[in-house]
């Protein structure tokens, strides 16, 4: 709930996608678009419910490893590729509405296509909404003044070359141009009035938050690789020894890196890890490592010694035993023996919980 508000948070992810086949689950470094939208979901505290509205069932079980609901099927009638967002979320929020036999008075709308968002972002398109009083607000990024409207140009269809539009001779310096904006699907959020009621996404009454650092929706392969490399360029700014907190810095959350086998996995012979039993115990205090704010890396060695792809065995088992976590990281050295002065048992981590 935000400001005595109950918040639904769609997310839509159809099984169609033309353009990249089952585009929602394809990953981006090592998450696929579904997850990540489903680890951003579980910061936003303030969200009442969160539901994805899909027509395929491979994406609704990833949604729910993920963390996010999917209690209904979009109809056969808004699975194409030519269905508007406006009929989705009206579908979305009355299907949940009955479901769970209550009303919602914001909806949020969180495509799986912008793995880039961050939390702050979808927590100041909420309060601005809710300040404002507005009917809906968009992220939005500025736009560079060379792709102006007033400086597009068009072919005839005798392929003669003109301005888009007239009034772009009249410009002579950037300067005489009004900054534009575009918008970049990191959120959106309407009042259940909008949606129902004005029946759009851009309310009589609406708003933008601005965001200025790189913002990327994805539609093509080409696009699938500039996010892995911006997100991996991000997390080598910032890695993972700087979170912990400087002698004379206070800081009171922390960076956990959780060894799997052992810890988490049980120990197998001969390391077939698809035998792995889940530790229940630990997994839990992990969990309440995550929930009280500290930042979880998974780092394994599995598959170092052997050069056995042991990936996707292990982030399914993470899914299915709801391990919840920031990073799953291999390579790992195997090893008979780690020295680390860093180094604390799962009961002392209890004391972080």
């Amino acid at each position: 709930m935000y400001a005595h508000k109950k918040v639904l948070v769609v997310v839509p992810a159809r099984g169609g996608s033309k353009g990249i086949p089952l585009k929602n689950l394809r990953k981006v470094a090592g998450i696929s678009l579904i997850e990540h939208t489903g680890q951003l979901v579980h910061k936003l505290n303030w969200v009442d419910r969160a539901v994805v509205s899909t027509d395929h069932e491979d994406i609704a079980q990833a949604a729910e490893n993920a963390g996010l609901a999917a209690p209904f099927r979009r109809p056969l009638e808004l699975s194409g590729d030519r269905i508007a967002d406006i009929p989705v979320l009206q579908h979305a929020l009355l299907a949940t509405e009955e479901i769970d036999n209550c009303q919602y008075d914001i909806i949020v709308m969180l495509q799986p296509t912008s793995p880039l968002r961050q939390v702050e972002h979808v927590t100041a398109t909420v309060q601005k909404l809710v300040e404002e009083n507005l009917d809906a607000v968009w992220t939005v990024s500025p736009t560079d003044l060379k792709y102006h409207p007033l400086k597009q140009l068009v072919l005839n269809e005798q392929g003669k070359l003109n301005l888009w539009d007239s009034r772009g001779s009249q410009i002579i310096a950037r300067q005489q141009l009004t900054p534009i904006y575009h918008r970049n699907g990191a959120a959106y959020a309407l009042t259940r009035t909008c949606l129902l009621e004005q029946s759009t996404l851009l309310g009589i009454n609406s708003g933008a938050v601005i965001i200025d650092e790189p913002m990327l929706s994805i539609d093509t392969e080409a696009d699938l690789a500039l996010a892995e490399s911006l997100l991996l360029t991000s997390s080598k700014q910032n890695p993972i020894s700087s979170t912990f907190p400087q002698e004379g810095v206070e800081n009171k959350y922390r960076t956990f890196v959780v060894d799997i086998d052992g810890v988490l996995a049980t120990l197998v012979p001969d390391n077939d890890y698809s035998r792995c039993q889940p530790m229940t115990e630990n997994i839990r205090i992990i969990n309440n490592l995550y929930a009280a704010g500290h930042r979880i890396i998974l780092f394994t060695a599995r598959g170092s010694a052997t050069g056995i792809d042991w990936e996707d065995v292990t982030r399914n088992q993470m899914n299915q035993w709801g391990v919840n976590h920031h990073i799953l990281q291999f390579g790992k050295p195997a090893a008979d023996f780690y020295i680390d002065d860093r180094f604390i048992t799962i009961k002392e981590a209890l004391q972080h919980c």
